[in-house]
């Protein structure tokens, strides 16, 4: 996560620790300078270290090492944070930091992290898992930022942030290849400044790129023979394999980046972003059944044992019928204009900048949610569209005391998703003579409002060494829903309103040269909703209300060793109230549903270490702690007739102890021909649970899994007037078989998996 330069001189001993100066004096006089990270975590640009919140930030050389182009890499790279596929598809994804999480991230819900590209937000993470060009560095904040981000960020955000056009001529080209037949194509191009008579100059980067894959598993005809009907105790025969193949990749991706400096003062910029995905969702495979479950009015067929796999064996060949496919398309427009108004008065050199974007997504998708040859409860052609809009109008000042932060937001949303469902139909057509589908279509629009400002004050007293921030943000939010039923029949609509005031309050102090501590304040906001797939129309109306967070964080960053070792750590402690749980029904309608289910604790401490020995060698690692438990779980229990609190028996979803990760960066050659690098990442996550009835937990449970990357790479090669570099890379070196999630259905629960180990030759060429 950095890079270097060289720094004379001897080791300075800070006098807040002498005793470690002095253990690791034999090192310092090699030691290099870490070179310090620009982010804009706070709306403005700042120095990791001295930014009192716990962040972490990966620059364009570190992402290029890690092999992270898009949100699904990220992974466990940073403490207490876990993001991973959704089940059922590859274009979702489950994201959680520090034990907050929207477990199924259906398009009507609201997420708990918040999604940012260059600024601005990306209201559902539905298709969202796609390649980004040009990433300049990725910040993961982690605790709630209600004030300078809003709702929805009640555990943290994540900020991509991309290359800005250099008005230079440029292009760099990248091809590689792979197992399972990967390969990749990629480009980018750098115009040059192109003057425009008295109104400044205009620059642009053009970007795309498309990756292919065949599956990682096969689908083949079924070899195990027919089941036996539950009812009639006639056989079934197995359907033949609907496609060919599991967890196929095709993404194409573009984007258009242009920059017009019209003034000294006025910046213009427009970028598109695009991305049309076909894939083949992940291996459903059936690794648990109970035969006297009766969830869909039936037992499952008699001999469905013959196609039960073992849950920790991900095997290579299943046989499922239904024609599965994933397809999505997305576009976004946005638009900056950034105007230096100058120095004003008391407020200092302060700076107006407008954001508006467009983001449309369609989405669609069959799944064969059984893991059979058998249509026992597939999801056939769902379709989903998402459109959002958003103005947001931002100042922002700095004065010798003090940088300032105000803002106007605007946000609107609408989606509609029509979702029809085959549930047990080897069972029903022989008695219908028929198959049954159940139609199911639901959607809703958003409307959001918000006002904020942070101050960030460094009074003249201690040495400056004192900081104070104190931030405040009101929102207002309108939302309709409906929900439409034709096969019972029943349809309904909600709506509700919502208002929240988000305060944050940071007193940072830096103790000694390099070394600052903060203490932390803040409220975090998950706004309100419609249970979208909910089969009870008066539950559906009654909706769920906005989940809150009170959170309280201390941390430390400092460096030692001439800044050659950098040591961070934050500890949290989190109060969520009205807690908003999704609560997974096996019914004949699988569905899931947002309740407010009461109160939980999230505490835990992170530690981030870098270290730099030697110019040629960096060592990093990272350790993530967490404790969760409810403090109250409220809710009906039929036995007694009224709510009860069942705190003492719900789990918490994708909560793992434990998070870790190190990682070494080593420069093995450095020739007029070129610069051997090796990288190497270990990374472990600790066991969890992603349901909160322990029933379901059962045969869900997720193992803790150690994964092991790595990337050789020689770079600087001369080629004529160019330059090229080549890289071996790996994923999952040791082929690691690790489940990522499941769906319990009751009658039987299907897993999905980690990725096989792959790897690959890359090549690429700058001109």
């Amino acid at each position: 996560m950095f890079a270097t330069r060289n720094k004379p001189g001897l080791c300075r001993s800070a006098s807040l620790s002498a005793a470690i100066a002095v253990l690791l004096a034999p090192v310092c006089a090699s030691a290099q300078m870490l070179e310090e990270i620009v982010v804009t975590a706070q709306k403005r640009e700042q120095s990791l270290q001295e930014t009192p919140i716990a962040i972490t930030a990966f620059g364009a050389d570190d992402l290029r090492q890690m092999a992270i182009n898009d949100l699904g890499d990220l992974a466990t790279f940073a403490p207490n944070v876990m993001i991973s596929p959704a089940p059922t598809n590859t274009g979702k994804a489950v994201v959680a930091i520090r034990g907050s999480v929207t477990s199924n991230p259906a398009i009507t819900w609201e997420p708990t992290v918040g999604l940012y590209l260059d600024g601005v937000y990306v209201g559902k993470f539905s298709g969202n898992v796609m390649s980004i060009s040009e990433l300049a560095r990725i910040e993961v904040l982690r605790g709630p930022q209600g004030t300078l981000y809003g709702k929805n960020t009640i555990s943290g955000a994540i900020n991509f942030i991309t290359e800005k056009p250099t008005g230079e001529f440029g292009s760099t080209l990248r091809g590689g290849f792979g197992n399972f037949n990967y390969h990749e194509f990629s480009g980018t191009v750098d115009t040059p400044a192109l003057a425009v008579g008295d109104l400044g100059e205009i620059m642009a980067k053009i970007s795309g790129g498309v990756e292919q894959r065949d599956g990682f598993y096969d689908n083949v005809n079924a070899t195990q023979g027919a089941v036996i009907h539950p009812l009639l105790g006639t056989p079934i025969e197995p359907d033949p394999p609907g496609n060919d193949e599991y967890n196929e990749l095709d993404k194409l991706s573009a984007r258009l980046d242009v920059v017009w400096d019209m003034t000294e003062r006025l910046s213009l910029r427009y970028s598109l972003n695009y991305a049309d995905v076909d894939n083949t969702p992940g291996k459903a495979q059936l690794t648990a059944i109970d035969p006297t479950d009766l969830t869909f009015g039936f037992p499952v067929p008699g001999g469905l044992e013959k196609y039960l796999t073992d849950k920790d064996d991900n095997v290579s060949r299943m046989s499922t019928d239904a024609p599965e496919y994933e397809q999505f398309e997305s576009t976004s427009h946005a638009f900056f204009a950034t105007y230096e108004l100058g120095e004003l008065g008391a407020f200092g050199e302060v700076t107006a900048r407008y954001i508006y974007n467009t983001r449309d997504l369609d989405f669609q998708q069959t799944l064969d949610n059984d893991g059979t040859p058998f249509v026992l409860f597939h999801s056939l052609d769902q379709d989903e569209t998402y459109e959002q809009l958003s103005h947001e109008l931002q100042f922002t000042g700095a004065t010798p005391r003090t940088d300032w932060v105000l803002g106007l937001y605007y946000f609107d949303e609408e989606a509609d998703v029509i979702d029809p469902l085959a549930p047990f139909n080897s069972v029903y057509e022989p008695l219908l003579g028929a198959a049954i589908l159940l139609e199911h279509e639901y959607g809703f629009s958003a409307e959001q409002v918000a006002v904020y400002g942070q101050l960030e004050w460094r009074p003249a007293v201690l040495q400056d060494r004192l900081t104070m921030t104190v931030g405040l943000r009101w929102t207002r939010e309108e939302k309709d829903a409906y929900v439409v039923h034709p096969e019972d029949p029943f349809s309904a609509y909600g709506s509700d309103s919502w208002t929240n005031l988000a305060p944050t309050v940071i007193v940072g102090y830096e103790i000694v040269d390099d070394v600052s501590a903060y203490a932390k304040y803040s409220k975090g906001w998950k706004a309100g909703g419609f249970n979208g797939e909910s089969n009870d129309p008066v539950a559906f109306r009654q909706g769920y209300d906005p989940q809150e967070v009170d959170a309280f964080e201390i941390g430390l960053k400092s460096r030692w060793l001439d800044e050659a070792l950098q040591l961070n750590a934050a500890a949290f402690y989190n109060e969520e109230t009205d807690l908003q749980l999704s609560v997974f029904s096996s019914g004949s309608a699988a569905s899931s549903e947002v309740r407010n289910a009461g109160e939980a604790i999230k505490s835990g401490f992170e530690f981030e270490l870098a270290y730099q020995p030697v110019a040629d060698l960096l060592l990093s690692a990272n350790y993530g702690y967490l404790h969760v438990e409810y403090e109250e779980f409220n809710e009906f229990d039929a036995a007694v007739g009224q709510v009860v609190d069942k705190s003492d028996f719900k789990d918490i979803q994708y909560a793992p102890q434990h998070t870790f990760n190190i990682s070494a960066d080593y420069t093995f050659i450095r020739r007029g021909w070129g610069t051997l690098t090796g990288y190497i990442n270990y990374s472990y996550v600790d066991d969890f649970v992603p349901y909160v009835e322990p029933t379901q937990n059962a045969t869900s449970m997720i193992d803790g899994r150690a994964l092991v990357n790595g990337r050789l790479t020689l770079t600087d090669i001369p080629l004529g007037h160019t330059t090229l570099e080549i890289a071996l890379w790996g994923k999952n070196l040791t082929d690691e078989e690790y489940r990522l999630n499941t769906v319990p259905f009751g009658a039987w629960t299907v897993s999905y998996y980690g990725d096989p180990r792959t790897y690959g030759l890359q090549a690429s060429i700058r001109f």
